[in-house]
């Protein structure tokens, strides 16, 4: 089973897609192999393993005066700083430039869902109200605008995702972001 750049493009919604092929390129080179459990299996390298092009017996004529372990080590740290620059450094990039002076670039998206998720949550809610009400004879009296807990709810909402952004900011700006998939696991536990 390989993972592939344009099945993954394929299931995401279109403005998802756009950014994500936007940000890796339309040409991705990540193509990875993966056995029966999803464990990636690396072959010969192919971009994706950092070690590949590192032959462990190259420096073993030398001498030892011409120190072939720093030899094979210095080869190792190229290894590995390329692979931090083609993999990680434009990740890092990109989070960098979604900081702005009082949160990130997400915010005002954020703040979209949040009001689209409240008001389709009291829409639902009156609908089910007045299904319950109808279910008696009785019909709703027609509300002009939402209602006092709506509005509570949504300022509520606004401000909790006002907070989250000055948190996501911070951690982008502390680098405290390390743990992050620990803590995502931990919310749905």
């Amino acid at each position: 089973m390989a993972f592939n750049m344009g099945q993954y493009l394929a299931m995401l919604s279109g403005d998802s897609a756009d950014a994500v092929s936007g940000f890796y390129g339309s040409s991705s080179p990540y193509t990875v192999e993966r056995d029966a459990n999803g464990v990636p299996q690396y072959g010969d390298g192919g971009g994706y393993n950092a070690y590949s092009g590192i032959n462990p017996y190259r420096y073993s004529g030398m001498s030892p005066e011409d120190n072939p372990a720093d030899q094979l080590y210095a080869d190792l740290i190229r290894a590995q700083t390329r692979d931090y620059n083609t993999r990680f450094a434009p990740l890092e990039n990109f989070l960098a430039s979604e900081i702005t002076a009082t949160g990130t670039k997400s915010l005002a998206g954020d703040l979209e869902r949040t009001q689209n998720a409240v008001t389709n949550a009291g829409i639902n809610v009156r609908g089910q109200q007045d299904r319950s009400a109808g279910r008696y004879g009785l019909t709703a009296q027609p509300q002009t605008g939402a209602g006092a807990y709506e509005m509570s709810t949504l300022v509520g909402g606004l401000n909790d995702t006002k907070l989250r952004d000055i948190d996501r900011r911070q951690a982008l700006l502390t680098g405290s972001m390390s743990g992050i998939s620990q803590k995502a696991r931990g919310i749905g536990a």
